[in-house]
């Protein structure tokens, strides 16, 4: 065998993976199932303890299934064993608790203060039991944390808890609020994105960290009061509610309306869309305009609703920067006599920066086709226009036959704009 020959068979063997800079291997740890990771330890010597210093462990779905033959002491005491032996900077933590695996909350306690410990950045506990399960009290100890994501438990402070000081990103979803433990975590003064998600146990939302850009709520109601007023750096906004309820009041759209002035891109469903409405016949030293305003998206608008199609129209004239719009109707039955907007109230508007506009709808009502025609005739630099029929169970098939021819004669401002019509109730 030539020498040459033998320095190839020897790179042939060489363990190229085991001579990568740590921080190219714990980037590959990282990406393996946490079992496979901790089987790496029996690669080598070398790699014996390698696993024992990777800055994320997480225990989700994948965790659990490998366990599913263990007893539930057995598969805590294998969590507590790999928090116990890692030994470094453990910078993010996943926990997703299945719904056949109870896990205790002492232990859930003892394992977030080992990660209070260890100086924890991004932690994330999901409960998917039916019922939720108390918050371990040692989050409040992780005064390192910047990401938090909770679902399904119950939230209440500790004594002398004031906020978290370096959370950036909060997401909290199907928490109950108990005690002033929303006051305390929408305070953080580094929080830059607030996700709220079909929580209860509170009716007003205080913003007052003046680092928030983002904040997205969802429930099944409008929240009674959000007071933005603090929030000076907000630029995207979602309320999203299936119905406005009945725990509104005016205060509530005036504060929202003050709140908003700064926003870039907002997401509104037909909950906040039908209290919104109301916003068309407050005062005008109440209406301020959306200057900063570059996308919006709009689902659930009732396009037989004079009253709503009125917000729609007002708050495109209060958007004169508005870049995309997308509208989504709802589906409304038992309409006979629709309400026909009469056609002055399009006047005087000019969206001259609206490049696109997506409208989906379960019918080409009038209203529709008017406020397309409105569209067409105000948008000076239109690039496309898109008008979607949604499938519905009691579609009238032979009003749709016409809409194409007569969207393609109606007028437009923007010699460039593309009109697409698209009929899915054929499918």
């Amino acid at each position: 065998m030539t020498a040459q020959f033998q320095k190839i068979v020897v790179a042939d063997h060489m363990d190229r993976i085991s001579d990568l800079p740590s921080h190219l291997i714990d980037f590959i740890l990282q990406r393996l199932p946490l079992q496979d990771v901790v089987r790496t330890s029996l690669l080598s010597s070398k790699w014996r303890y390698k696993w024992t210093s990777i800055p994320k462990l997480d225990f989700s779905n994948d965790f659990f299934q490998k366990c599913r033959d263990l007893e539930l002491h057995e598969v805590s005491s294998t969590i507590t064993e790999i928090l116990l032996i890692h030994d470094g900077q453990l910078d993010e933590f996943v926990l997703c608790i299945p719904e056949n695996v109870p896990i205790k909350i002492e232990s859930l306690n003892k394992w977030i203060l080992c990660l209070s410990r260890k100086g924890i950045k991004e932690l994330e506990l999901w409960n998917l039991q039916t019922d939720p399960c108390e918050t371990p009290s040692h989050i409040f100890s992780c005064q390192g944390l910047t990401y938090l994501q909770l679902h399904n438990f119950k939230l209440s402070t500790v004594p002398n808890f004031s906020s978290f000081k370096s959370l950036v990103y909060l997401m909290l979803v199907d928490i109950i609020f108990e005690s002033s433990a929303i006051d305390l975590m929408f305070g953080c003064p580094s929080l830059v994105m607030l996700s709220i998600c079909y929580c209860s146990g509170f009716e007003c939302i205080n913003v007052s960290s003046p680092a928030l850009e983002v904040l997205h709520v969802q429930g099944e109601q409008v929240i009674k009061s959000i007071c933005l007023e603090k929030a000076k750096r907000m630029t995207d906004v979602s309320l999203m509610a299936d119905n406005p309820g009945d725990n509104f009041d005016m205060d509530t759209i005036s504060n929202l309306i003050k709140g908003l002035s700064e926003v870039e891109s907002m997401c509104l469903t037909e909950g906040y869309i039908q209290i919104f409405s109301t916003a068309y016949t407050l005062p005008k030293s109440l209406q301020k305009p959306l200057n900063c305003l570059e996308s919006l998206e709009l689902e659930g608008v009732n396009f037989d609703d004079t009253t709503e199609l009125l917000f729609v129209i007002s708050l495109l004239k209060s958007s004169p920067n508005l870049e995309k719009l997308f509208i989504q109707g709802n589906y409304s039955t038992g309409v006979d006599l629709p309400q026909i907007l009469e056609k002055s109230k399009y006047n005087g508007c000019c969206l001259s920066h609206l490049l696109t506009v997506h409208i989906k709808a379960y019918k080409p009502c009038e209203n529709t086709m008017n406020f397309i025609r409105f569209l067409l005739a105000n948008s000076t630099s239109l690039e496309l226009l898109t008008f979607c029929i949604i499938p519905a169970h009691d579609q009238q098939h032979h009003s749709i036959s016409s809409v194409g021819r007569e969207l393609e004669q109606m007028a437009r401002a923007s010699k460039s704009a593309v009109v697409e019509f698209i009929d899915l109730s054929f499918d």
